[in-house]
């Protein structure tokens, strides 16, 4: 089975404060975590819809984020609300 696509990540009550805590850390608006999946469920149209570009991130900020992922197990993404 091939996955090419993306789904939002399941996650549970500590993974949830992970992210939010990765949300304070690297100053963004959100963060989403995302998983491979053979049926995709992420439209990139909705996510452009809601005015969100990813943020480009510094080295030690990317470190942070690769940390979240590993301890989520999914890609973790952050972004910014535009205005």
């Amino acid at each position: 089975m091939t996955q090419d696509a993306w789904t939002y990540a399941d996650l549970d009550a500590r993974a949830l404060d992970l992210v939010a805590e990765a949300e304070r850390t690297l100053d963004t608006d959100i963060v989403m975590v995302y998983k491979p999946t053979r049926w995709g469920s992420v439209d990139p149209d909705m996510v452009a819809a809601e005015h969100l570009q990813p943020v480009d991130l510094e080295a030690s900020q990317l470190e942070c984020l690769r940390g979240l992922e590993d301890l989520v197990g999914g890609v973790a993404v952050a972004y910014k609300r535009e205005d």
